[in-house]
């Protein structure tokens, strides 16, 4: 296809379409930031895709499909392939007939997660083969070609990704859809899928085959490009941070790698003889030199510790190139996430705070009770632990404190690993009891208002079974089992929680109303489900015709693809705000406007549980040619502040000349209504940027449905009248 078929996408949106154009028979994972969109979207454009209640599971099923000859994507963050690892080892032996592809997504820099795990490590143990793209249009291209990886060497695939190729938007030219798999009756293979030991000794061996192998076909026919530079200087890279790099040093030599594992490795040690310096640069572990090393490859990596840590950018790549051991600049800190005003999170919290309880926590939402102003949770290690740590305390500490000592878990969190940790408390019960609240918001709120087994919707809202926390406590074995409502019925779950303490009894209380965000994200699965529907029943729903969201699959104008956009400069502007203010929706429509009038468009954003309240910036960069999503320090042209207290955190990186939009400079009794204030500042901003109001209005109208394109189009024009 041309490039008028191309598609703002962001990583995430590029592979959910690559698996659709892969014709996949499954996507299934559990949700978690940075991954969550991608099976949504693969949902919402007419593929089958459903939430598992944990990873492990998600993993066995898509096994499950690829042992039936189809092809399943499993998803999943970092910290997920840790649940998943079980079976993933296993499977490496196993193979598949089928095709089966394992995403996982890092978070350098922990924007919404507990640790920066890098998932190379398990590649490398597993023995699978590892792809890492560094863009949406490679996220996109490399998911395919995993997929035909997996199928023709009959091996699962991890496919590497991170939070800056996750959620940055770039062009995708998709491909013609592949042929799609036919399944038909069930081949058996007891000695590749029956792993007891007689079977998997001779299985390893197999998988130490196929990897020698694969070393050779990556080696020569691999997705590695060496781009020839300054002789002088060499990097080998992979991922995001090829970007960086790319700008950092435009005229070194680069090899580029695609596929990480197996490592191309006399492609690798050709490179590096000639050039007369290589570097590594990697996010992350040292993993990529510590290989290169080990096979005698003379390479530098990175210079200090301190690199290791965090996310990487043009300006600390330009640091590593250049040796600088000073300490970094510390970024100015934004305002930390916190629950939402009328969170029946902060009722129960606040009971528990009374109490005076030592409290057990857990990963959801809730978590922010551990922070200002709440200061009401002890402990938060991974998914379940709040069952397992509070027990262990109780057995521990003296009665008195011990019986301070509450497990509490959301509702997602029990399903996916709490319920053996609730099993755990009836068979080995503490002296002193032990108290479990439940907090059942009715939706896995922390990354974005999914459902889950607990609330008798699938991914795509249909209906289905519900699980009932009250029978299954019941069920294993506690008869002290209490639901309450926190807010309506504050005092009722004081005094149970009281009561609980105090006595010997292994208690269970539900602490049940519905989170304040669910109803309209809820309404909205429910409409694309009855879309989809109507599409299926009359037959018009094809992976040709499903894959059309919105903005961000709009095409190129033809007529405005003029040689002044080709040969434009690089445009750098950042928006920030707080959660809800509509930092990332004006930051979409400015990428779709530019994308729209030609220009190579990247947009970059951290969201998670900063939505909470809590600091929100994303960057948007347009020209000829756009490598790093990030913007550099110190290279903003145009900064968009939508909460005054967040410009003291941006302020610094504002160019000599660049230019600050805040709301000081909106009328706001000109606005329809104060919602629209993100789009009136964009009205502000397109006075200073080459980019035709048609295109504004085109990306204003794509984005928001019919019945509010009037308010938005005249807060549009208000903020543009305000600067004539």
């Amino acid at each position: 296809m041309s490039k008028q078929h191309s598609r703002l996408l962001s990583g995430n949106e590029a592979v959910a379409l690559s698996a659709l154009h892969a014709r996949i028979n499954l996507g299934t994972g559990y949700p978690g930031t940075p991954s969550t969109e991608i099976l949504e979207n693969f949902a919402a454009w007419g593929g089958k895709a459903q939430w598992a209640p944990n990873e492990k599971v998600a993993a066995e099923v898509g096994l499950g499909v690829a042992f039936a000859g189809g092809r399943a994507l499993v998803t999943m963050k970092h910290v997920g392939l840790n649940v998943a690892a079980d079976p993933v080892f296993t499977m490496a032996y196993s193979g598949v007939p089928g095709a089966l592809v394992l995403v996982s997504a890092d978070d350098p820099g922990m924007a919404s997660s507990q640790n920066e795990q890098d998932t190379r490590r398990y590649a490398e143990a597993a023995g699978l083969p590892m792809f890492e793209p560094s863009d949406s249009q490679e996220a996109y291209d490399l998911l395919r070609l995993a997929f035909e990886i997996s199928h023709a060497w009959q091996i699962p695939v991890i496919f590497r990704m991170t939070t800056r190729v996750c959620h940055s938007k770039s062009l995708v030219i998709p491909s013609a859809p592949m042929a799609p798999v036919q399944v038909t009756a069930y081949e058996p293979s007891v000695k590749e899928r029956v792993m007891i030991p007689g079977h998997a000794r001779p299985a390893h061996r197999r998988l130490r085959d196929k990897l020698a192998k694969l070393t050779l076909w990556n080696e020569q026919h691999g997705p590695w490009r060496k781009e020839t530079g300054n002789a002088e200087l060499g990097i080998i890279t992979a991922g995001i941070s090829y970007q960086h790099a790319r700008e950092a040093v435009p005229d070194a030599s680069f090899l580029k790698l695609g596929m990480t594992y197996p490592l191309p490795i006399q492609v690798i040690l050709d490179f590096i003889s000639t050039v007369d310096r290589c570097v590594v640069v990697e996010e992350n572990d040292p993993w990529l030199v510590q290989a290169i090393r080990f096979a005698g490859g003379q390479v530098e990596g990175k210079y200090d510790p301190i690199y290791r840590f965090g996310e990487l950018n043009v300006t600390r790549v330009k640091r590593i190139l250049a040796a600088d051991r000073t300490p970094e600049t510390p970024a100015v800190p934004g305002k930390a996430p916190e629950l939402c005003q009328g969170c029946p999170h902060r009722a129960s919290f606040a009971v528990l705070k009374e109490l005076n309880c030592i409290v057990s926590g857990d990963i959801g939402c809730y978590t922010l009770a551990a922070l200002p102003p709440i200061d009401a949770m002890d402990t938060m290690i991974d998914m379940g632990a709040a069952i397992g740590v509070g027990l262990g305390m109780r057995h521990t500490l003296p009665e008195s404190e011990a019986r301070r000592v509450v497990s509490v878990i959301g509702d997602s969190t029990f399903i996916h690993s709490g319920l053996t940790g609730l099993v755990e408390m009836v068979y080995n019960p503490p002296e002193t009891g032990h108290v479990l609240v439940i907090l059942d918001n009715g939706i896995t709120a922390m990354t974005g208002q999914q459902e889950h087994p607990g609330t008798g919707r699938k991914l795509d809202s249909t209906p289905t079974a519900q699980l009932d926390y009250e029978k299954v406590a019941r069920a294993v074995g506690i008869q002290h089992v209490f639901t309450v409502n926190p807010v309506r019925e504050r005092d009722r779950f004081k005094e149970i929680l009281r009561k609980a303490l105090a006595g010997n009894e292994l208690t269970v209380i539900i602490s049940r109303m519905p989170c304040i965000l669910t109803a309209k994200k809820r309404q909205a699965g429910e409409q694309i489900a009855r879309s989809l529907a109507k599409k299926r029943q009359s037959g018009n729903c094809t992976t040709e015709t499903a894959a059309q969201p919105e903005a961000e699959h709009a095409e190129y104008a033809d007529s405005l693809a003029s040689a002044h956009v080709e040969n434009a400069p690089m445009v750098n502007v950042r928006f920030a705000g707080l959660g809800g203010m509509g930092v990332i929706t004006a930051s979409d429509i400015l990428a779709d406007a530019a994308f729209r009038t030609g220009y190579d468009v990247k947009k970059a954003e951290v969201h998670g549980m900063s939505q909470r309240g809590g600091s929100v910036s994303s960057d948007v960069r347009y020209g000829a040619q756009v490598l790093s999503p990030m913007i550099p320090d110190g290279r903003v042209d145009y900064l968009v502040v939508l909460a005054e207290d967040q410009v003291p955190v941006h302020q610094m990186h504002l160019t000599a000349e660049g230019k600050l939009i805040t709301p000081a400079q909106i009328n706001m009794e000109a606005l329809p209504n104060r919602k629209c204030l993100n789009v009136a500042m964009l009205g502000v901003l397109s006075n200073y940027l080459d980019l035709p109001p048609e295109m504004w209005l085109a990306a204003l109208r794509d984005r928001f449905p019919q019945r509010l394109h009037a308010a938005n189009e005249a807060a549009f024009f208000a903020g543009r009248d305000s600067e004539k």
